[in-house]
């Protein structure tokens, strides 16, 4: 009966070719003025009237067809016509912060990181670096003041947020973590751009959602879901014979959204004493998604199940060292977000994670042989109860993971000692809880001010089987304190509080936050087992490296009506100190292909970032500005980390071509290396100052679009170089796409 009385009123409201509604505030139900009213893919649009009412004319238009509510000072919205036909009165959320809401095709899509705020957040969306032709994510991701991009010798390209180490980052696939279970990392060159919706960034450590992983950050990546049908291919060709092609194929059939994606190709590297016609480093990639989004309508179940399948090949060949890599990760979610009958609006979410690698590392005196296969596990439940001026949410999430190692070694004038290879198990279980009090503000709805308290615990517990020793290793030594690595059993506890006051007016928002809390990192199952190597015998075990972080911010974004093609300004600034406690840090000792790594006590780093953004001419150029400066008390727990950035870009577009440029300046980087009998060695990498430039041409023919683009990178020739490998060399593309 429900669905016939659905199908009725679409039809009736699609012969009447207007959706009248009404638009008013969530928390203090003000009416809306000034909504912008888009019908996605098309010029149609309206603003709501002084009375928050709005009329809309969808001649022509099919019922899946989506529209998209925007206000200055309000979360975005976006519903299909079959939705608005039913309840055509919207009611938005307040918008603490610039670029925090996350919403996806079909049903609205409840976003982790709007429920855990205030945090400093920005989502880029596909529109805007679609036309700057970036490589990959990590070249995108680059542009933020407050990310920096490392390329290792392996040829993985990782990022740090904010100063942080790269396992501290973690990155997502719509919800679903990406990081290798093993050492909790993701390669972000194997994200394929052409399957991507928009990137969401969270910089801090003040998540309680995520659990340890989220150190210093989170990178969500949003795959594709917006178009009924589509099939889209592009080619790349780079510098050194780099380049990849990508197909990607969407298709919605009623209620069910399907995506299939691959990307292949290769990359290549060049070391500074050879030629740029020789292999260098290669790296060789096949990246496979499958992504489908089904949206439930029922009358005791109503939300959206999602499923998403990644599969990532790569081969890393450095044949100047003899290193080879080879590693599959596989990853498969599933998950359901809505309301389930008598339990009422719940996400229930289930990923399977699987990683196999070979490494082959050897450096002018060493080789190691080492097979990895680590498997995980992961149930993730949360519940949501809104009751207005007050949210509530909790969760809990259950993880197990095995590990199974093996070494090879030749490694001269050093006794074979410790473990050839062990299964190593983790069990992991988390509880979290957010609790969010809204004020009713005052009477015209212009002052918000909120309150989130949040609270989670972890208990993990670790425990090693099917020990293999070494040849030279004497098994009836009585010290073998070193083996304690894997028998570990670790409960914490991590605690937030946070407030925002914001003031919303016609054509300007502006809001304060404060948040401060705690964080802790457990050791990963590499960084244990990297202890059997370690020549420290006062530390035979690793401990959970804790964080306390305080963080104070601005957010400032006006749409002035008085300054002639002007249409946006927005100025977002803030600090930040972190203290940390048992701070990890990985060495690598001369002679040695892989590090060990150590506690070190205590450590802070404190810094201040800021960025500003105009848009003029009705969008039609975008000019940025960012800066970052950090402090930081030890520099060997953060090797190799600029603590100064400036960014500049700009970005003009008119009609079918797009052109823009970047100017940016990194501070020195400085490394240590462990060298036998003379302690640590300082490596400094010179500060770096250079530019990048792009252009696209878009043409259309008929249902055809088609795109070609031009993306140059460290124009400015630099040598900087460490271990040979050129770090910041001069990389040129042309991206040619063809969409039907």
């Amino acid at each position: 009966m429900k669905y016939f009385l659905l199908i009725l009123l679409s039809s009736v409201t699609l012969l009447a070719q207007t959706i009248t509604g009404n638009i008013s505030d969530k928390v203090t139900d003000v009416n809306l003025s000034g909504v912008n009213i888009t019908v996605l893919g098309s010029d149609i649009g309206v603003s709501s009237n002084l009375d928050g009412t709005y009329e809309l004319d969808i001649s022509g238009l099919n019922k899946s067809q989506k529209i998209k509510f925007q206000h200055i000072g309000y979360d975005e919205s976006t519903f299909t016509i079959l939705e608005l036909s039913v309840s055509s009165s919207i009611k938005m959320n307040p918008r603490v912060l610039q670029f925090e809401a996350i919403e996806t095709a079909g049903a609205k899509r409840k976003a982790a990181i709007s429920k855990d705020l205030p945090q400093t957040v920005a989502i880029i969306q596909a529109e805007e670096f679609e036309l700057r032709a970036f490589v990959d994510a990590g070249d995108l991701l680059s542009t933020d003041q407050s990310i920096q991009v490392e390329e290792s010798l392996s040829g993985r390209k990782t990022i740090s947020i904010r100063g942080g180490n790269a396992d501290d980052v973690l990155v997502l696939y719509n919800g679903f973590r990406l990081n290798r279970p093993y050492d909790n990392v993701f390669d972000l060159s194997l994200v394929d751009m052409q399957n991507v919706e928009q990137i969401e960034i969270v910089k801090g450590g003040h998540s309680v959602l995520y659990g340890p992983d989220a150190f210093s950050g989170v990178v969500n990546i949003v795959p594709k879901n917006t178009k009924d049908k589509n099939l889209k291919f592009s080619q790349q060709f780079g510098s050194y014979d780099s380049g990849f092609w990508n197909v990607n194929g969407q298709v919605q059939m009623g209620d069910t959204f399907l995506s299939i994606s691959q990307k292949k190709g290769s990359y290549k590297r060049i070391f500074e004493e050879l030629k740029e016609d020789s292999n260098g480093l290669i790296s060789s990639l096949t990246h496979n998604a499958v992504d489908m989004n089904k949206v439930i309508d029922g009358d005791k179940i109503n939300g959206s199940l999602e499923l998403n399948f990644t599969q990532d090949k790569q081969i890393f060949d450095n044949t100047r060292d003899l290193n080879t890599i080879k590693s599959t990760n596989k990853l498969l979610g599933v998950q359901y977000s809505g309301v389930l009958s008598f339990l009422g609006e719940v996400d229930i979410a289930y990923a399977n994670h699987n990683l196999t690698e070979d490494q082959g590392l050897s450096n002018a005196t060493s080789m190691i042989s080492r097979n990895l296969n680590h498997a995980a596990q992961k149930l993730d439940t949360r519940k949501y109860i809104d009751l207005g001026i007050i949210e509530w949410m909790f969760g809990a999430q259950i993880e197990k993971s095995k590990l199974k190692f093996w070494d090879n070694r030749n490694l001269p004038n050093i006794n074979q000692v410790g473990l050839v290879g062990a299964n190593l198990n983790r069990n992991q279980f988390g509880f979290a809880t957010v609790l969010k009090i809204h004020s009713k503000g005052d009477k015209a709805g212009h002052w918000l001010t909120d309150l989130d308290v949040s609270f989670r615990q972890d208990k993990v517990k670790d425990h090693k089987s099917n020990l293999n020793f070494r040849a030279d290793h004497n098994q009836d030594e009585d010290d073998l304190s070193f083996l304690d690595f894997g028998e570990n059993k670790w409960e914490n506890k991590i605690f937030k509080i946070s407030t925002i006051a914001s003031k919303r007016l016609p054509g300007r928002t502006i809001a304060y936050w404060v948040t401060t809390g705690n964080n802790v990192k457990f050791p990963t199952l590499q960084q244990q087992i990297s202890l059997t190597d370690a020549p420290n015998n006062g530390q035979r075990s690793l401990n959970p490296e804790k964080m306390k972080s305080l963080e104070i911010g601005i957010n400032f974004l006006s749409q002035p009506k008085d300054i002639s093609n002007i249409n946006s300004i927005e100025f977002q600034g803030s600090f930040f100190r972190n203290d940390y406690l048992n701070k990890m840090r990985v060495t690598y000792l001369l002679g040695m292909p892989v590090g060990y790594y150590e506690n070190i006590g205590v450590a802070n780093m404190m810094g201040v970032e800021g960025k500003m953004k105009m848009k003029t001419y009705d969008g039609r150029i975008i000019g940025e500005m960012g800066f970052s400066k950090y402090n930081v008390s030890d520099l060997s727990a953060f090797p190799f980390k600029s603590i100064f950035k400036v960014t500049t870009s700009m970005t003009a577009k008119w009609k079918y071509f797009s052109i823009g440029s970047r100017w940016f300046h990194e501070g020195e980087q400085v490394g240590m290396i462990n060298v036998p009998e003379k302690g640590f060695n300082e490596i400094e990498l010179p500060a770096f100052t250079n530019y990048d430039i792009f252009w696209t041409l878009q043409l259309s023919l008929g249902s055809y679009k088609g795109q070609l683009s031009y993306s140059g990178r460290n124009l400015e020739k630099n040598d900087t170089s460490i271990n040979g490998l050129l770090l910041r060399d001069t990389r040129k593309y042309f991206t040619f796409s063809m969409e039907l």
